[in-house]
């Protein structure tokens, strides 16, 4: 069932309830104001009767009778009945007093009067005294009028809630459309958009309702999902070009090599040449094997890391390949708990994040200082890492993380573009964040902060 049908039957439904309802208590409070209207008449009759019967003469119940044709109209299948109160006995397998019921009786003889109905046919009963003994006067009478009147107004109600029914379900599909359009609009213009039109937008509206968070929302994944795309594109041109690299060295030297004979020392040459090729290539491909296992979240290792002795490794794996790299440790930030300090995750891809961003300081900065300070929060343990290098140039910030990029400043310096983005990939897996601020010609500070 479509949400515009669903919501046209709900706000249908709802508004029916109501009616329904007020439908109900009208025709209720109608049955028993009409009740009420002809029990009071049926009593006036009654005493009246009693009147005629025992309180008057002759000549004044003349009158009487002549006053009640003129003034009291009679009443559909009215019936007068006068009972001794000691022999009511006797007509207990009567129709009156079946109709009547019991409890007529009863509360007439307890309380001196009486109503009771049934169906249509209402009775009202008074006790009176008399010389001759003790009487109840019963007058009955068909309330006709409010048969009608409440047959007419079941009626008229039914028809009105049949109507209603119509109406307020056109009204709903009609609300329900309206309010569904920008919805509709939406998914009409995602539909459209594809792989090579990333690049549209959906248009959001003035306001912070709902529609307006969802295009908001819709845009924020196109964004994503076009940087993603435009990044894997860079990603596989890049890795096809820095692979086909040195393996078209490695043939093309190869291929040299072969086309005749030559001497030891050529053969030698051409040899060294396919070893720095192939370390090349298998540096490149090492890197790739890296950077996907760090993007799997399939296999991860969680235990507790030592901060002093992860800054310890990285540091050794720097100076074995800068031995004069001049990279000062600051642990003035560090407070004295933080000796006991430890994260969780695995050791081998800490120790992979940290050397990685600390070789990228000390290759950019030639034999200038490199600072590694660290510091810790109630939350985090943060690794500062800054160098007094090239900088990154601030256009080529935002790409800084793309794997194979490189800085438009560094073409001369031999490197992968692999170092940064294998970083991010696992300070990502567990749960920190990176951030570098760099100025070209001035130098480089990279942020990495791990939970507690």
């Amino acid at each position: 069932m479509k949400i515009q049908l669903k919501i046209t039957l709900l706000f249908t439904l709802l508004c029916l309830s109501v009616i329904v309802m007020l439908s109900t208590a009208i025709y209720y409070f109608a049955n028993e104001k009409a009740f009420q209207d002809f029990y009071t008449r049926l009593e006036l009759r009654a005493v009246v009767a009693s009147k005629i019967n025992f309180d008057i003469n002759e000549q004044s119940q003349d009158a009487y009778e002549k006053l009640r044709r003129q003034h009291l109209q009679r009443l559909p299948e009215e019936e007068e009945y006068l009972i001794r109160t000691d022999t009511l006995d006797r007509i207990r397998n009567t129709v009156l007093y079946k109709t009547a019921g019991k409890k007529f009786f009863a509360d007439a003889q307890k309380d001196g009067k009486a109503v009771s109905r049934h169906h249509f046919q209402f009775f009202a009963g008074i006790v009176h005294s008399a010389r001759q003994g003790e009487y109840l006067i019963i007058v009955s009478a068909v309330h006709s009028y409010a048969q009608n009147f409440l047959l007419n107004l079941f009626r008229i109600l039914v028809t009105a809630c049949i109507i209603s029914t119509i109406v307020l379900f056109s009204i709903g599909l009609l609300f329900s459309r309206q309010v569904l359009s920008p919805i509709r609009n939406i998914a009409k213009r995602v539909t459209n958009i594809s792989v090579t039109s990333l690049h549209e937008r959906l248009e959001v509206r003035s306001g912070k309702d709902e529609i307006s968070f969802l295009a908001t929302t819709f845009n924020d994944m196109l964004s994503r999902l076009e940087t993603a795309f435009e990044t894997q594109n860079n990603f596989v041109s890049n890795a096809s070009h820095e692979l086909n690299t040195p393996l078209t060295a490695i043939i093309g030297e190869a291929d040299l090599s072969l086309a005749r004979q030559r001497d030891p020392e050529e053969y030698r040459e051409a040899l060294r040449i396919i070893m720095s090729e192939a370390e090349k290539l298998k540096a490149i491909t090492s890197g790739l094997l890296e950077l996907a296992q760090s993007s799997f979240h399939g296999t991860l290792v969680y235990e507790q890391v030592g901060v002093d002795e992860l800054v310890h490794n990285s540091l050794q794996v720097v100076w074995n390949v800068y031995p004069k790299c001049p990279v000062k440790l600051d642990l003035s930030l560090r407070p004295e708990v933080s000796r006991e300090l430890t994260i969780r995750g695995n050791a081998q891809l800490f120790e992979l994040a940290l050397s990685n961003v600390l070789l990228n300081a000390c290759k950019y900065s030639g034999e200038k200082l490199v600072a590694f300070a660290v510091a810790a929060s109630k939350t985090h343990v943060i690794f500062i890492i800054s160098d007094q290098g090239i900088g990154i140039p601030s256009a080529d910030l935002k790409h800084i993380f793309d794997p194979f990029f490189r800085a438009s400043n560094v073409k001369n310096t031999r490197g992968y573009g692999i170092g940064l983005p294998l970083a991010r990939n696992i300070v990502n897996l567990y749960k920190g964040s990176i951030e570098i601020h760099s100025k070209e010609n001035i130098g480089t500070e990279v942020i990495i902060k791990f939970p507690l």
